[in-house]
């Protein structure tokens, strides 16, 4: 953002240096990157008038000029051939360094001395591009005079670079109010009002606005019969100054306005327009648009654009239509002043890879309430300089006006906050100076927030406000201080590390991935409509589409990993990662919950159990090695279903009871979709749970002084009944006497009776205090068999 130091003091009395002004502006936030002196380079240039040219009797492309410097005669060599006596032209004598660095000495230039050089606009560094000729200018002014102060080009720019909150900043006014804030003194706004003569302008032309969520509020107004032509040189001045070129007088004022208050106008020609009426839509599926910077621009259905009857004029908020400028030969105007939503505009403007100073301005927030005032003021400036008749009365479109927001605020608080003793009236002084309205309710403050001030949500931006425009120079540092502790981490960060280290040490690989994701994401992981993982956290200004939403789930995360793995040909994926889901709760701040989830995705080329799953219990015997490491007994895998994952071939798993997360195979459609290899595992942990359950309490057992005895057994039961139900029974029947059980044999085939399978396990029998004989061994055998039989009707396999 490029301000004006002279049109500054047309808004606001000051008499701030400007060094002194550009300290007070970065004390305040508005940090000051550069101080550019417009007149740097020109101050020896005067304006030269040419009373004499002659031909240089050496040179066919030379010319001699007698020049009248005010206070002194030169003679001059030049190659410029768009000069005539009488002429005043800048001048640059002897001793003088031009903006681009060149020196002016006396030379002799083909036997003839020249003391001085005449001037074009580039050698001035008024211009980019080559001049072709000299810089011609108006006859009225003083010969002799200096250039700079005569043509008012010694103003003062400051080069302000702000954060995207400042966007109030955007503009000459809401510069100019944080200058009175700091001074105390009035904002001069400057005059709007006019006369408008026309017919009404509900008669000209009629608007409509489809997506009011796009487009909050549209106003337009018509002004006839405008002259359309350059526009005068102060108004040219001002727009160089900030950066932008001047096109014509219609357009200017849409670009003066733009930077006076920081709403983007755009003028269209009124005659171009079909039906002469405006549509506020979203574009349609292949349409195309050639923008006034001559490229034709492809546009989609998320794009919002400012049509006629028939087709787009303008990309809304970011850039007109060729096929409704205005050039000289427009007559007829109407003129748009609109807001539009900031998230639309930056996603169009990044489509399209097309910044401009509108767009700009969108992104960070336009005030709403200010839409029809800057219109006025615009109307106003084409009246001025255009002529022209101006239509009565202005379509407003706005449907849901906005409200100052209010916020409350306690002073005790605000200081012990900032470390200050600042007074309740001073603090009342500082906000309203900032145009903000105070009340006093008991202990508090009642702050109405203005709506130009869209950065102010909080009580933290109001103590914000407060503290910089009390001086955060004015603030005393104090060393913090407080007891020394000794830091070390949490029982959880603890186990964070050692987590890491094991699952790494078990052959796993981390992945980090992204905590933004989309909403579409749950479609393709199969989530019901009523699942409480699609309750989302939703971002208010999303990169894109894709990153719109806060996980809730870490699956889909893993997916996209072994999908770019996979179409890399790599086809050997063992991956895990630690992160954080999210879960929004209402009026407080999302609640993060700690994930533990990994994948596993491999060809089973060495399936010992000729079922496919050799993936399964690979990534089951992992957690099983983990929760060991971890000290975590008790845990179960039972079978169950989850959305994403392959019917029948999922396991939810517990400790002590509590669900602590799932394991099983990728769901045939998500393989497909994903592109992955058949019988892919993933899992999925809630750490917090993991964390409850374990513990790093070292237990020592003494060496067993008593033999061990082992008995297999195979039992025949209905399919339907898992391993972990026959292990329960065995556990609650044999209790401290079994010392493991193992099961070594699944059989399903001829040889048992259809719908059911064989399980054959060994059981290791040991005593701490003494040798085991057969027939306490072979009790425990029978009533383990005679129990079996009895919950599951298992039969012992001959």
């Amino acid at each position: 953002m490029k301000v004006s130091y002279k049109w500054l003091q047309e808004y606001i009395d000051f008499d701030y240096t400007p060094e002194e002004l550009a300290a007070k502006l970065t004390m305040a936030g508005l940090e000051v990157d550069d101080v550019v002196y417009q007149d740097e380079g020109l101050e020896n240039v005067v304006i030269g008038e040419i009373l004499e040219i002659k031909e240089h009797p050496n040179a066919d492309k030379l010319s001699i000029c007698q020049v009248d410097l005010g206070t002194t005669k030169e003679e001059i060599v030049c190659g410029a051939k768009n000069m005539e006596e009488g002429d005043k032209v800048p001048t640059a004598s002897v001793g003088t360094t031009l903006p681009n660095g060149m020196e002016i000495d006396e030379v002799e230039l083909r036997g003839v001395k020249s003391r001085g050089m005449l001037c074009s606009a580039d050698e001035l560094g008024l211009q980019e591009e080559r001049a072709e000729g000299l810089m011609i200018l108006d006859s009225n002014l003083e010969t002799g005079s200096q250039f700079a102060k005569a043509l008012e080009l010694d103003d003062i720019i400051f080069e302000l670079d702000l954060t995207p909150n400042y966007s109030d900043c955007l503009s000459m006014i809401g510069v100019a109010r944080e200058v009175a804030a700091m001074t105390g003194n009035q904002l001069q706004l400057p005059e709007v009002e006019y006369s408008a003569t026309g017919p009404e302008v509900k008669e000209l032309t009629s608007i409509e606005v489809e997506d009011e969520d796009l487009c909050p509020r549209y106003t337009v107004r018509v002004i006839k019969d405008v002259e359309v032509k350059e526009s005068p040189l102060w108004l040219q001045r001002r727009l160089k100054a900030a950066g932008i070129r001047p096109i014509n007088n219609i357009v200017d004022i849409t670009n003066y306005i733009l930077m006076e208050f920081g709403q983007p106008l755009h003028a269209f020609d009124y005659d171009q327009l079909t039906e002469n009426r405006i549509v506020v839509r979203r574009a349609k599926s292949g349409e195309k648009l050639l923008t006034l910077d001559d490229e034709e621009r492809e546009l989609d259905e998320d794009m919002l654009v400012i049509a006629d009857a028939q087709e787009p004029i303008c990309v809304a908020g970011v850039m007109g239509g060729a096929n409704s400028e205005v050039t000289e030969r427009t007559t007829n105007i109407l003129l748009e002043s609109a807001n539009f939503d900031p998230i639309s505009i930056r996603q169009t403007a990044k489509k399209l890879g097309l910044h401009s100073e509108s767009s700009h301005r969108f992104e960070r927030g336009v005030d709403v309430n200010s839409t029809d005032l800057a219109s006025q003021r615009a109307i106003k400036l084409i009246l001025d300089l255009a002529g022209g008749e101006v239509a009565k009365g202005v379509i407003d479109l706005y449907p849901n006006p906005v409200e100052p927001l209010e916020l409350n605020l306690n002073v005790n608080r605000i200081n012990r906050l900032l470390g200050t003793d600042i007074g309740e009236d001073e603090m009342i002084e500082l906000l309203t100076n900032l145009e903000f309205e105070v009340e006093e309710e008991n202990d508090n403050l009642i702050v109405k927030v203005p709506t130009f001030r869209g950065d102010i949500s909080r009580e933290a931006d109001l103590v914000e406000e407060i503290a910089r425009m009390y001086g955060y120079d004015q603030i005393e540092p104090v060393l913090a201080s407080g007891p020394i502790l000794q830091g070390k981490k949490t029982w959880q960060q603890s186990l964070e590390d050692k987590t890491l280290n094991l699952l790494t040490g078990l052959g796993l690989t981390e992945v980090k991935t992204f905590s933004f994701t989309s909403q579409t994401i749950f479609d393709e992981i199969k989530l019901p409509e009523d699942s409480d993982l699609r309750d989302t956290v939703k971002l208010n200004n999303p990169l894109s589409s894709e990153h719109e939403v806060m996980r809730t789930t870490l699956l889909p995360n893993l997916l996209e990993v072994l999908n770019r793995n996979i179409s890399r040909n790599v086809d050997e994926v063992k991956i895990f990662e630690l992160g954080r889901a999210f879960t929004p709760q209402e009026g407080e701040l999302p609640e993060e919950r700690l994930l533990l989830s990994g994948a596993l995705m491999e060809k089973n080329e060495n399936e010992i159990w000729d079922l496919d799953a050799s993936n399964f219990f690979a990534l089951k015997g992992v957690i099983e090695e983990y929760f060991t490491a971890l000290n975590i007994e008790e845990y179960e895998f039972n079978n169950s279903e989850h959305p994403s994952l392959h019917p029948g071939r999922t396991a939810i798993i517990k400790v002590k009871g509590e669900e602590v997360g799932i394991l099983g195979e990728v769901h045939p459609d998500l393989i497909d979709n994903y592109d992955l290899l058949p019988r892919t595992v993933l899992f999925e942990l809630e750490f917090e749970i993991i964390v409850k359950h374990a513990n790093d309490d070292l237990v020592y057992r003494e060496l067993p002084k008593y033999p061990a005895s082992t008995r297999d057994i195979a039992l025949v039961v209905d399919v339907e009944v898992t391993s972990q139900d026959l292990e329960n029974i065995i556990n609650g029947v044999a209790g401290d006497l079994l010392e493991t059980i193992e099961l070594f044999d699944l059989y399903q085939g001829k040889q048992v009776e259809e719908g059911t399978k064989s399980l054959a396990y060994s059981l290791t029998y040991r005593a701490q205090d003494r040798t085991l004989t057969d027939d306490e061994i072979n009790k425990l055998q029978s009533q383990i068999e005679d129990r079996l039989d009895e919950e599951f009707g298992a039969k012992i396999r001959e």
